[in-house]
Parts: C-alpha cells; structure tokens; sequence
C-alpha cells in the first residue's frame, strides 16, 4: 500500500518515550507484603522525593490471564491465576508492555526497535506513599496512558509521566493518595475485530475497564479507599475513559467516582463497514483466513503482522494509526451504541455516578498532525478521512467555520484536526457535566498535543521540561485537590481552585500568564454544534 501525503495527520504522536526506573537499592522495610489472595507482592523497589517522602512501587501485578490462543480477541478474562511464592515485581525493561508499534511516520523514539513488547502483559503498578496502610483509606489516582491506541504502556509514557512528580509538594496531612497505572492491548490485539467472526470488539477498552475493577477491588489492600478513585487519562487513555462514560448507554458499574479526562482522543465513527475493514487487513497481512487462524499462530508471526500494519502500511487518514480506518475504538452496538458523545448528551447517555469531572484540551491540539502543505487544497481528503461521504457542499461548510490568516492555511488542517479529535469531545463531556464538570484549556505555547503532560506529571527541567515550573507545581497541586479535596495551603497559599464549568461554561485558560477564568472559546465559536449536526447525519457516513 501507498502511504498518502495526508498520513502526517495521524493523530497521537509522541515527542520521546522513557522508562520509568526505580531504586531497588531503598530500604523497603517500612513497606508490607500485600496479599492479594491470588499472589502475595512485596515491593519492586522504594524511591524517595526530594523533600524526604518515600514510596513503595509494587510493579507488575497481574489483572487478568494472559490474553494468549484462544484468549486472543476476546474480552480479558479475570480473576488472575494464582502465582506461588512471593512476587516483587522485578522484571527487565520493556517485558510487561504490551504488544507496541510506532508508525514510521513519526521520528524515532530513542528505543532499540519501532516495535516491541509482549502478548502476556495485562499487568499494573501501584504506588504507595510511606505511612499508608491497610484500612486508612486514601483516595486513588488510576492512570491510564495514551499513545495513539498502538503503543506505550504503564512503564514507557511520553515524558515520564509515572506519577511520581504528583507526590513531591503533597501535603502529607491532606492529601496522600495511591498512584496505579495499568497496561492495555493495543494495535490490532485490542482493536480489531468483526461482527461476523468471534472476536469481541475493543478489547483494550475492556482490558482498561478489568484494571479499575482490579483497583476498585483489591486497592484497600494497599490502604486505598475503593469509594475514591479518579480515573486519569491523557488522549487515548482519556478517550477510553470517556467512553467508559457512556458506555452500556451510561448504565455500566462505574469502577471509578471522579474522572480527569485530558485531550480525550476518540473518532466520530459508526459505519460497521469501517470495523470490517481494518479486521480484512489484519487477516491478510497475517495470511489468514479467519479468526480461528489468527488466534492459532505463533505469537512472533502475529507481531510482525502488527508491526506491518502499524510501522510500515499506515495508509489511513481518519486520525487513528494503522491500515484504512486506522486501530481505534468502534461501535459494537450493544456496550457502545455509538461514538459520538454529543449525541449521547441529548439522549441522557452519560453516566451519573461521577460526583465529579475535569476535561480539558490544548489550544492548538492538531498543530503539526494533518499535512503540513497543500492546504486548503487537502481539506477534502482531510474531512472525508472522518466523514466519508461529505458532499462538497458539506465540506465547504465545515470549511467556511474556520479562519486563518494569510501565508497560514496550515492552521485550517490544525484546527480541523483539533476539533473533530479532541476539543469537541471534551467540549462536550463538559457540557453532559455541567455542574460537575471542571475545565482547562491551555494555551502555553506551542499548546500542541500533550504538553499538559509534562505540567502535571513534573519533575524536573531535564525529565519533563516545561516554560514555567511555577505553573507546573501549580498545575500539580491543582490535580491533588481534585483527586483528595485536600489543600496544601503552606506551600499555595492563595491558588484559587478550579471553577465548576456550570450553564456559564466557564474555563481556566492556562496561559504563562497563570490562570485566567474564561467562557470555553469553544462554546463561544459554535464549531462543536455545528459539527454534530453534521455528523448526526446519516448521509454523511461519519
């Protein structure tokens, strides 16, 4: 297949990826063996912040059975089988992730391959705070990673973001939590299948819902209170959690009561003939037939056939990485009706339980991910990758929502790219929440994909570089009160908490400025409404 100039719109990339790496060397005394039932952990390692608080890292817990033969396809199968002795966790770099891909389109990443990982990996970290223990219960961070659906994991995140910046200003009175990251499948392990074979659709979804009810299960363990998880997410990790939202039509037994949902990255597609698409593609570069066949082959052939279809094919310009339509979340009909929250906000499809939610993009989210030339000559081609069947009297109209300036028509892909993958799902996620909901949208240039990450997860100027380490710690305590109602007045004394979204629709705007209370520009330039009208119809094909 011939990879179009348009490929450079593939969404999700990711500036450089790192290991998250502990200090087994720490004292782990302080810190017990859980019993888990099914396996007793002791700690991986402990490391230490700067101020002096330690924290235990128990690594690579099992959730679930390995995803292996007759369990490929299908929905992780729990509770995890049981493992003698006493585990700490230990395990070579890269061993637990999962199956990953990095499309050839995207600069190298600093690993030794483009491709790596394993098929056996449903496993989480958990990350407990010195003094934590059983029956205190804490609240709980649940992270969830992103990277375009086809690679990363629990341990290799895009600019460190293992959580452990979270714990450097927490005040320790007020607003100790546990920390937990999970893995998911990814690539055509966790998102491909068809409705006329026996595969079961977005397995990495369910693969992230397995993991919270692991947290919401045995996190009490650790000294967790299963009441007060916040799921966290960042692109597609907060688009999974989104879905979650709205998943069952808002019935599903949430695992979670709060949830912070950051650059949330989903597609607006229905069309089934889309799935069947991706799911041929998968059976012909792995030279099979049908499932059975697939879930017969040894794994390293597998691999290579995802490694195919995500490093060297990426053909597709819907936004989602890998062949045609690309690897991402679709429509199954029964556990998501849909995907295209907006629609499910005026049939009362979001779930209630949330007591609260904190959505957000950046700026300029689609800056430097749709062709870079030839604009607005590619717009077309652009729009049709989600909205298959727009007339041209449709893309004008989309076209006519956007302006730029002279010597920039770049911008109109960016903002295109911006809105239709992320801003309008968060815009509204926020408007389903209203007076639940809190939301930022940063704007600290170059506001590109991502770069909240580094602010929220900040360590140091080296590990996550950021403009303003003001902001970032800021930014950091900001996540704490959300996560633990608690306030660290010492050290920011006079930060004023996030404003609830409400019928104003008021945001923070995060600006090297600092935080400016304003009306969600994207309320105020109605491109999101006019969007969904476009997509709810049918004749569009979205």
């Amino acid at each position: 297949m011939v990879v179009p100039k348009a490929s450079y719109l593939l969404l999700l990339a990711v500036p450089s990826l790192s290991y998250a790496a502990g200090y087994p060397h720490q004292d782990a005394s302080p810190f017990p063996q859980v019993d888990l039932g099914y396996a007793v952990h002791a700690p991986t390692y402990v490391n230490e912040t700067s101020s002096g608080l330690k924290y235990a890292n128990y690594n690579n817990i099992r959730f679930a059975q390995p995803p292996l033969g007759p369990l490929r396809f299908r929905r992780p199968k729990t509770p995890p089988p049981s493992e003698p002795g006493i585990k700490n966790g230990s395990a070579p770099m890269f061993a637990t992730d999962c199956v990953s891909a990095v499309p050839n389109i995207f600069p190298e990443q600093g690993l030794p391959s483009r491709s790596w990982g394993h098929e056996d990996c449903l496993f989480l970290n958990v990350r407990v705070p010195e003094g934590v223990k059983a029956g205190d219960n804490v609240p709980v961070i649940h992270w969830v990673h992103g990277s375009g659906y086809a690679y990363g994991s629990k341990d290799l995140n895009r600019i460190s973001g293992d959580g452990s910046g979270l714990f450097e200003d927490m005040d320790r009175s007020t607003q100790k939590f546990i920390y937990v990251a999970s893995n998911y499948r990814m690539g055509l392990y966790g998102w491909s299948s068809s409705p006329s074979e026996d595969t079961e659709a977005n397995v990495g979804l369910h693969d992230t819902l397995a993991a919270l009810q692991w947290t919401r299960k045995y996190i009490s363990k650790f000294g967790g209170d299963p009441r007060r998880i916040t799921a966290f997410g960042e692109s597609a990790g907060a688009g999974m959690i989104d879905l979650l939202l709205v998943a069952k039509g808002g019935k599903e037994d949430l695992p979670f009561n709060r949830a912070f949902i950051a650059s949330p990255g989903v597609w607006p597609r229905r069309d089934p003939s889309r799935r069947q698409a991706v799911f041929d593609s998968v059976l012909q570069a792995a030279n099979c037939k049908s499932v059975d066949c697939l879930r017969k082959l040894p794994e390293k052939d597998l691999f290579k056939a995802n490694e195919y279809l995500l490093v060297n094919v990426t053909d597709g310009h819907s936004g989602a990485l890998g062949p045609g339509p690309g690897f991402a979340p679709v429509v199954d009909g029964e556990y998501i009706e849909d995907l295209l929250p907006s629609i499910f906000s005026g049939r009362g499809g979001y779930n209630r339980v949330p007591s609260r939610v904190a959505v957000s993009n950046m700026a300029f989210e689609g800056r430097g991910q749709s062709p870079p030339d030839h604009m607005p000559e590619l717009f077309p081609f652009l729009v049709r990758g989600t909205i298959p069947h727009a007339s041209d009297e449709t893309i004008k109209k989309i076209q006519s929502l956007y302006e730029y300036p002279p010597g920039l028509a770049v911008k109109l892909g960016w903002d295109w790219v911006t809105d239709i993958s992320f801003a309008c799902n968060a815009y509204f996620t926020a408007k389903a929440y209203a007076h639940k909901a809190q939301r930022y949208v940063m704007s600290i240039p170059p506001a590109t994909h991502a770069l909240d990450q580094s602010y929220y997860f900040y360590q140091d100027n080296i590990t996550t570089p950021v403009a303003s380490v003001k902001l970032a710690r800021e930014f950091q305590e900001h996540v704490r009160r959300f996560v633990t109602d608690g306030k660290n007045e010492k050290k920011f004394h006079g930060l004023e908490d996030f404003p609830t979204y409400g019928q104003s629709e008021t945001t923070f705007n995060v600006t090297l400025d600092g935080w400016k209370k304003e009306k969600d520009y994207w309320e105020v330039n109605r491109r999101c409404q006019v969007l969904k009208e476009i997509l709810s119809d049918p004749k569009n094909g979205a």
